[in-house]
Formats: C-alpha cells, sequence, structure tokens
C-alpha cells in the first residue's frame, strides 16, 4: 500500500452534512463582506463612477476560475479544496505552495472581516470596547465551527437570508434617489483606473469558491457543489452592481473617495440615521457572516495538507465526537486574531494577490488533468468551451495580478519562496504520490518517462466510490478479480477462443483444450456477438459453486462471424449450473453497463488494462446490497 493510500484509513471522516443552502450560503456569506460594505470607497479613489463597472467586470473575470473549480470540485470533492486540485494534478511543490496561498488569503480574508466588525461597532457604539467585542466574536465561531460544520452551516442560512433582504431593500429604495450626474465623468480614472480598482475588489469574489474547500462535507456535491457557486455568484454580482450605483448615484465625490462605510453613508442620504444605523447593523451581519464561512472553509486547507504529510500530522487532527478538525480552526483562528492588528488595505491587496494567483492555477489545473487522460477523472460537472475558457482565464488573471501592486506581489513571491523553502525541508522526503502533471508528461514523451505509480489513479478511483456510493457487490468482487485479456492486432473466432481458453481455464480447473470446446460449440450453436462491437460468451461449465467474469479488449477487432461487424468488448462468463441464478444478474449488470453514454469510446481510449477494469467497477448501474 502507498503513502498516498493509507493516510486516511483509520481516521474520523468529516461528517457529510451540508446541503444546497448550506453551500449557497457559505460562498454568499463570504462575499458579502468588506468587498461591499468598505470596498467601494477605494475602488471610486481609484476608478471614480466606473467602480460600478470594476464589479461586473471582475464577477466575469472570475466566471472561468468558477467553472473550472467546480468541474475538479465534481470530480474530487475533497477537504481542502483548491489546495487538493493543484496539488494531485501539478505534484506535491505546487501543492505545498498553494495550500499555504490558500490558507493565508482566506484566513487573511477573514481577518479583514473581523476588522469590518471593528471598524462598525466604532461607528455604532463610539467609545466602547469594539477591539474586546470583535476578539469576542472570533472566539465565539470558534466555538460555533468546533460545534460542527452543519451547526456553522445553518447559522449561516440565518444571517445571509436576513442579510440578502436588507441589500435587495437598500438598493430597491436607493435607486429611487440616484442622481446621474454623479455617475460624470465616468471613466474618471481611465481603463487603468478600471483594472486596479477590478484587481483591488477582486478578493470580493474570493469567498465564492468557498464551496469547494468543504466539498467533501456536502451530502450530494455532484449537483450541489456547482448549483450553489453558479446561483451565489449570480445573487451576488446583482447586489454588487446594485448596491454600488446606489452609492456612486448618492454620495459627493469627496464623501465617497474616503469613507470607509459607504453604503451606511449612502443610506443616511436618503432614509436618515435610521437607514445609516440599519445599513451598519447589515454590515456587522456581513462580515460575521464571513467571519463564520472564513473559518469554517479556511481550517481545511491545513487539514487537507497535514492528511497528505505535507505539514506536520497533528493539524489534521478530527474530533471524534464532532468529525471536526479542531486543531486547524484553533490554529487558523489563532492567525486570524494575529492579522486584525495589520494595515486594513495592505490586507486587501495581500489577500486579492494570492487569490488571483490560486484562480490561475485553477485554470490550469483543468486544462493538465483532462490532457492527462486519466480514466479515473470523472467530474459529473465539466467547464464549458474548453480550453479556450481556460487559457483566457489563466491570463486574465496574469494581468490582474501584474495590476495589483508592488507590496501585494512582494508577499505573493514571499508565500511561493516559503512554501517551496517548507518543502525541500520537510514535505519532500515524507510523501511521494504521482500526480496528473506526471502522467501528461509521459504521454508527451512515452519514450524518455516512465510512471512512477499509479497513487493518483487509485486515489481518484476511491473518491469516486465515495462520491458515487458505489459498494462493491458479487459481480464487482469479480471484475476485481478477472483476468483481462488485451490485444492490439485483429483475430479470427477460433483464434480468440484459443486465447481466452489457455487464460482463464486454471482459475476454473478445467482443461484448456475442453473449454474452448465450449466456447466455441456454444457460438456454432447461438453467436453471442450481441450488437456491432460487444460480444458476451457465456457457457455452463461442469460441477458445482464456480463462477467466473472476464474482460477482453480488441483493438484491431474479433471477426465472430461474416454476418456481424468486428467485436472489440468482450465480456466472458463460464459458471456452474447451481449458479444459474447469478448468471442471469451477471448478464443484466453487464447490459447495464455497456449501454451507458460512451462507453465505447470510453473502452477503447483506456491507457491500461486497470483503466478496463476501473470503467466497469465505476460504472453507473443498479448493485445488490
Amino acid at each position: 500500500m502507498t503513502t498516498g493510500d493509507s493516510e486516511i484509513i483509520g481516521k474520523p471522516a468529516l461528517h457529510k452534512a451540508l446541503r444546497l443552502p448550506d453551500l449557497f450560503a457559505i460562498a454568499t456569506g463570504a462575499m458579502i463582506s468588506s468587498g461591499l460594505f468598505v470596498l467601494p470607497g477605494l475602488a471610486y479613489y481609484y476608478a471614480g463612477p466606473s467602480a460600478v463597472l470594476a464589479y461586473v467586470l471582475a464577477g466575469i473575470l472570475i466566471l472561468p476560475a468558477l467553472f473550472s473549480k467546480a468541474e475538479l470540485a465534481t470530480a474530487m470533492p475533497k477537504a481542502g479544496g483548491t489546495y487538493y486540485f493543484i496539488d494531485r494534478s501539478l505534484g506535491h511543490m505546487a501543492g505545498t505552495i498553494a495550500g499555504l496561498a490558500a490558507w493565508f488569503s482566506l484566513s487573511i480574508k477573514t481577518a479583514f472581516a473581523f476588522v469590518g466588525i471593528k471598524v462598525f461597532l466604532e461607528v455604532l457604539v463610539p467609545g466602547g470596547n469594539s477591539l474586546g467585542i470583535t476578539l469576542a466574536a472570533l472566539i465565539f465561531f470558534t466555538f460555533l465551527n468546533l460545534r460542527g460544520a452543519s451547526h456553522a452551516g445553518r447559522a449561516q442560512i440565518i444571517m445571509v437570508s436576513g442579510l440578502l433582504l436588507i441589500l435587495l431593500a437598500f438598493s430597491v429604495v436607493g435607486s429611487l434617489h440616484t442622481s446621474a450626474a454623479k455617475m460624470v465623468p465616468f471613466a474618471s480614472g481611465g481603463i487603468k483606473g478600471i483594472l486596479e480598482a477590478t484587481a483591488l475588489i477582486f478578493v470580493a469574489f474570493g469567498g465564492l469558491t468557498k464551496a469547494a474547500s468543504v466539498a467533501e462535507e456536502a451530502s450530494n456535491p455532484k449537483r450541489d457543489i456547482p448549483l450553489s457557486m453558479i446561483t451565489s455568484l449570480s445573487v451576488v454580482t446583482f447586489l454588487y452592481f446594485t448596491s454600488v450605483m446606489v452609492c456612486v448615484g448618492t454620495l459627493d465625490r469627496s464623501v465617497l473617495a474616503t469613507s470607509m462605510t459607504p453604503l451606511s453613508d449612502a443610506a443616511k442620504t436618503f432614509a436618515g440615521n435610521p437607514g445609516f444605523i440599519i445599513l451598519a447593523l447589515a454590515a456587522v451581519f456581513a462580515f460575521l457572516s464571513t467571519a463564520n464561512a472564513g473559518i469554517l472553509a479556511s481550517a481545511r486547507f491545513p487539514l487537507a495538507m497535514s492528511k497528505d504529510r505535507l505539514i506536520p500530522s497533528i493539524i489534521g487532527r478530527i474530533g471524534l465526537n464532532r468529525g471536526t478538525p479542531w486543531f486547524s480552526i484553533v490554529l487558523t483562528s489563532l492567525f486570524i486574531a494575529a492579522m486584525l492588528f495589520l494595515d486594513f488595505v495592505r490586507l486587501v491587496k495581500m489577500a486579492s494577490a494570492m487569490q488571483i494567483f490560486l484562480f490561475m492555477l485553477t485554470n490550469i489545473v483543468v486544462i493538465v488533468m483532462r490532457e492527462s487522460r486519466i480514466h479515473t477523472y470523472r467530474p459529473s460537472f465539466k467547464a464549458p468551451l474548453y480550453p479556450w475558457m481556460q487559457i483566457l482565464g489563466a491570463t486574465t488573471m496574469f494581468i490582474l495580478l501584474v495590476m495589483i501592486g508592488t507590496e501585494a506581489l512582494i508577499a505573493c513571491s514571499v508565500v511561493v519562496l516559503g512554501g517551496s523553502i517548507w518543502y525541500f525541508l520537510y514535505s519532500r522526503k515524507r510523501v511521494e504520490r504521482d500526480s496528473a502533471l506526471l502522467h501528461l508528461a509521459a504521454r508527451v514523451f512515452p519514450k524518455e518517462l516512465k510512471r512512477r505509480n499509479e497513487s493518483i489513479t487509485r486515489e481518484l478511483k476511491k473518491v469516486l466510490m465515495e462520491r458515487d456510493v458505489i459498494t462493491e457487490d458479487r459481480f464487482d468482487k469479480l471484475v476485481l478479480a478477472s483476468d483481462i485479456i488485451d490485444v492490439e492486432e485483429p483475430l479470427e473466432l477460433e483464434e480468440f477462443l484459443r486465447l481466452v481458453a489457455d487464460r482463464i481455464a486454471p482459475s476454473l480447473e478445467m482443461e484448456a483444450d475442453e473449454l474452448f470446446r465450449l466456447l466455441l460449440e456454444r457460438e456454432r450453436t447461438s453467436p453471442t456477438a450481441l450488437r456491432p462491437g460487444l460480444a458476451i460468451p457465456h457457457i455452463i461449465i461442469p460441477g458445482t459453486g464456480k463462477f467466473t467474469v472476464n474482460l477482453a479488449r480488441c483493438k484491431g477487432g474479433i471477426n465472430f462471424s461474416e454476418d456481424t461487424e468486428p467485436v472489440y468488448i468482450v465480456f466472458i462468463l463460464a459458471g456452474t449450473m447451481d449458479e444459474r441464478n447469478f448468471h442471469l444478474k451477471a448478464l443484466m449488470a453487464i447490459a447495464e453497463i455497456t449501454t451507458a453514454s460512451g462507453f465505447d469510446d470510453s473502452w477503447r481510449k483506456c491507457l491500461t488494462v486497470q483503466g478496463l477494469r476501473d470503467l466497469v467497477l465505476l460504472s453507473k448501474r443498479r448493485r445488490e446490497v
């Protein structure tokens, strides 16, 4: 058993308690916070009224990363999200860097959610102990997450629902009081100002993909992860646009450009002090929801890295009673507490830079995974317009990364350098696992490179079985034990049957000549080529308590008869009379497997014998309990 297979065996599993409303609330709550209640003023400082366009542009530019991450999350619904995808596709060094960058980015974003709480508390309660209350909120959400993801998810739904209603009312009422004159000149900062504002506020959309970080705890990741992310982006982009439009259309330029409470200030212009207080309270709820979702998702990165032995294993300990990564949650909360004392604008730029860097890698990962042709990479959702969407997404993320500013780029570089050093000093000697990049390289340079192992294939197979709730039945166990015949050249029927008899006779405790005679007699009496390309030779053999299932692929085709097309897919069944009932069940299972859409094409493209076996084992069919 390899390192990659063994590290999670025997450890408590995460509870699959998150449903579609939970995932939508996690993604939405993670976005609607500082990105809306604080950053519009900073965006206006760079772009002027076209800050509205910057928010829409950021929402459009994140689409490639959204679709890419939705694809990856449905293929690999594992804790750690971005880290896990990058590690399994680009290798451990890239995974180490990505894991640290993702943890820093989301933790920092969560930290300035708590900074936002502090800012608005100072406005709402002048002279109060805002820092003490903020730290108390951090401690509260830490304990809430320690109780379990379902508790955090329910709290998230309540907070996000109230927040969306308040923002909708603000947008509708505020739109009646906006002035078109305040929108002119629209692009006062020029194209450069729009791009700078877009890069700055990109972190506002960073929480969108937090749903992927907790995919392992989703009850139905195949459907709920893509749906929650797409729905969340649509709702949030609309509210960003309408809310920022109200701010630009109601506040004076000098006020908005310097405001740290832009929505509250805008509400005050048309609803007086009550409007200011309501939006300030809404901001506090927004920050609280982001803080809750941030701790929930951020803590999953150290968890995933510790399970892979890239960082000390103690960090990944899961509580037996609650099924939560308690050490990782506490560590993340302590890091967030330390970030509360840093400059807010620097925090925003650092988090944006690392988020953009990760989105760029995410687009690259989809290309690597698809082109590696690993047969156990089976996303239930596929990103559209492949590969042009991923290429465009990676390119635009690189441009935004350049626009973000020198300090943020330096911080991002420090994380990359630090992650690389940590990998060489600690991680490299502790783990050796295959990656999709090695499979891709082996495809490009088949003679020069040989794959060290198939750990990534086996791991993704296990993930698929967990995702699709596949429990092995007797038919699966027979396929696991089967002798798979894979030949390149075309064969005549008797040549093929002789090959089959020689290979499987020992497992049936029969003479090869006798088995060959039975197989040939069966074909002459009643041909088993059922449709173009497929045959299922099945015979009754002497004795009791015997049954085998064997697979064969002939790329050149088998000439079963002059009246039928060549056969490329063969299932060989041989059993004693007392196994007649199971014989019929096996035929039904094969019928379900081979009539699935795309089966013939997948069979032809499998690169290895194990790929043929897994194609059958991972099929969708009714299984015996």
